[in-house]
C-alpha cells in the first residue's frame, strides 16, 4: 500500500481520536494542561545536493508535489511546557534548472522518498485565560531531521533514462532550534474564530550523507533553517477543540564540503497547505 495513503489513514484516525475525546475541565483553568494535535496537508518539498563543480555553475534545490503528516503534543504545568512535534512530507518528482556555463538545462527526476523531522522543546505557555483557548508559546530546544530518496529515472532536457540500478541518498542533522506561536480566538457565540501563526528557526547541520548505503566523507561549513505557519479556523472552547487551515513553510540548507574536496549545498524543506485538529484538556 502507497505510504502515503497509510499516513494519511493514521492521520484522519488521530483526527477523530482527538474529536471523540471527553472534556476534562474548562481550558487553561488550572495548573496543568495538555494540548493533542494532528493533521494532513498537501503542497510541495524541496531536496538535493547542490555541487559548485566550477565558478560558471549554478543550480537550485528540486522542487515537486509532496503530502504530509503531523503529530504532537504540548503539557504545561502552570508556566513551564514542554513539546513535542514529528512533521513528515513525501518526497517524489523533483524538478530544477541548472545553468552549466551559460546553458541553462532542465532536469527532472522521478523517485520516492521523504523528509522528516522532530522537535523536542522546552518553554513557557502565557497569555492565558480560564475558559479560553488562545495562549503564546516561546521555547527553545532540540530539532532532528532524516531525508531519504530513492531515484528511479532521470530526465535531461526532455530526455529520460531509467537509473540503474536506482540511485539512493540519505541526508541526517541534528541541532537546536528556537520559535514561538501563538493562538488566539474571538469568541462568536457557541463557536469562536480562531488565528495561529509560528516562527522558528534553527541550526542543525548535515551530520552523515549516504549514497547507495556508503557514507560519503563530508565537512560541514554552515548551516541556517527556518519555516513559519499562518492558519485560521474555528475553535469551541466549551469542547476545547480546534479546527484550522493554513500555510505552513520549513526550509534548511548546510554548506559542505563534497568528499571534503567539492563545495557543495545540502538541504531539504516543504511548503504545505493543512487542515489541523487540536484538542486541549484542562486538569
Amino acid at each position: 500500500m502507497n505510504k502515503s495513503l497509510v499516513l494519511c489513514i493514521i492521520s484522519l484516525f488521530v483526527v477523530m481520536g482527538l474529536i471523540a475525546l471527553p472534556v476534562q475541565a474548562q481550558v487553561n483553568s488550572g495548573d496543568f494542561g495538555l494540548i493533542l494535535n494532528g493533521g494532513v496537508g498537501a503542497g510541495s518539498s524541496m531536496y538535493g545536493v547542490v555541487l559548485n563543480t566550477s565558478n560558471n555553475s549554478t543550480s537550485t534545490l528540486g522542487v515537486g508535489p509532496g503530502k504530509s503528516f503531523n503529530a504532537g503534543f504540548m503539557a504545561n504545568f502552570s508556566l513551564i511546557a514542554i513539546h513535542s512535534q514529528l512533521y513528515y512530507v513525501t518526497l517524489t518528482d523533483l524538478e530544477w534548472d541548472q545553468d552549466v556555463s551559460g546553458t541553462e538545462t532542465k532536469f527532472k527526476t522521478e523517485g520516492s522518498g521523504h523528509f522528516l523531522t522532530w522537535d523536542g522543546t522546552v518553554g513557557i505557555k502565557a497569555l492565558t485565560e480560564e475558559g479560553d483557548m488562545g495562549y503564546t508559546h516561546i521555547y527553545v530546544g532540540f530539532r532532528i531531521w532524516k531525508a531519504t530518496r530513492e531515484e528511479d529515472t532521470k530526465t535531461l532536457n526532455g530526455v529520460s533514462n531509467p537509473s540503474y540500478p536506482p540511485v539512493k541518498q540519505e541526508m541526517v542533522g541534528n541541532g537546536f532550534i528556537v520559535g514561538i506561536r501563538d493562538f488566539s480566538t474571538l469568541p462568536l457565540g457557541p463557536v469562536a474564530l480562531a488565528l495561529q501563526t509560528g516562527l522558528w528557526l534553527y541550526k542543525a547541520p548535515l551530520s552523515t550523507l549516504k549514497q547507495n548505503d556508503t557514507e560519503i566523507n563530508t565537512t560541514a561549513d554552515q548551516n541556517i533553517g527556518f519555516g513559519f505557519e499562518i492558519g485560521g479556523g474555528l475553535a469551541f472552547e466549551d469542547l476545547g477543540l480546534a479546527a484550522i487551515v493554513g500555510l505552513r513553510m520549513d526550509v534548511q540548507a548546510t554548506k559542505i564540503k563534497y568528499f571534503n574536496v567539492i563545495d557543495a549545498v545540502a538541504g531539504a524543506g516543504y511548503a504545505q497547505f493543512f487542515f489541523a485538529v487540536s484538542k486541549e484538556f484542562g486538569f
